[in-house]
């Protein structure tokens, strides 16, 4: 793995050191600020370090994002994309983070057979359900709803009413409390799983204090064996 000064000086040599597109916590982008939107498969090693810096090992970065390049200002750049059901994708690099409308909720099925007796797990972010694959270390997961903001949860309802149980992995915060709080008052049999992270505010977050304290993923310990 490249070693992070060398990393981040590939990067700031070709991102942007600002954020030209509305907030992400306002639930909203400015599509025509993409220009020349090309979507590939993530492969790009600056994008795959600064995701394994957040915890995110690369296999499970590649199978579920994928790599976005685009103009903007009369410049190219490159993030990592995460597609919602509506075609739209949330978009993060170390210095941006936006999306390409529609927003949408991103809804991972496994096509449980009977969703009435099955869970579904509900996260604010694509990080954070990326952090939750990586802690569950390739075991099976439920089938997961990624609001892509809180200001989506509307969208969701009626898939989350569907299923028997809904657990979710919210923000330990005053919005994210109050989301599920929402949530609770929609749907039959609702978790709250964000106070097995605390103190920490995110998934994300605890999973990057996890891999400080020398946590890794069993595939991770096998390479290193191997090395």
């Amino acid at each position: 793995m490249t070693d992070i000064p060398t990393v981040l000086q590939r990067i700031e040599s070709d991102f942007p050191t600002s954020r030209p597109v509305s907030s992400p916590a306002k639930g909203r982008a400015v599509a025509s600020a993409f220009e020349g939107l090309r979507v590939s498969p993530l492969k790009n090693t600056v994008l795959l370090d600064y995701l394994e810096k957040r915890g995110i090992p690369s296999d499970i970065a590649s199978r579920e994002c994928v790599e976005v390049h685009y103009r903007m200002r009369g410049k190219w750049y490159f993030a990592v994309g995460f597609k919602n059901r509506k075609g739209g994708l949330e978009i993060r690099n170390p210095y941006f983070k936006g999306a390409v409308s529609p927003k949408d909720i991103t809804h991972v099925s496994h096509n449980a057979r009977d969703r009435r007796q099955s869970p579904v797990l509900v996260f604010e972010g694509f990080m954070d359900y990326l952090s939750y694959l990586a802690l569950k270390e390739g075991q099976a997961v439920p089938d997961c709803v990624v609001l892509n903001s809180v200001t989506n949860l509307p969208k969701a309802v009626d898939i989350l009413r569907s299923y028997g149980q809904v657990c979710c992995f919210l923000d330990n915060d005053e919005t994210g409390r109050k989301a599920v709080e929402e949530i609770g008052r929609l749907c039959e049999k609702v978790t709250d799983k964000a106070v097995h992270y605390l103190p920490h505010k995110d998934l994300n977050e605890f999973l990057q204090e996890r891999v400080r304290s020398g946590w890794m993923p069993v595939r991770q310990k096998e390479k290193l064996r191997e090395g």
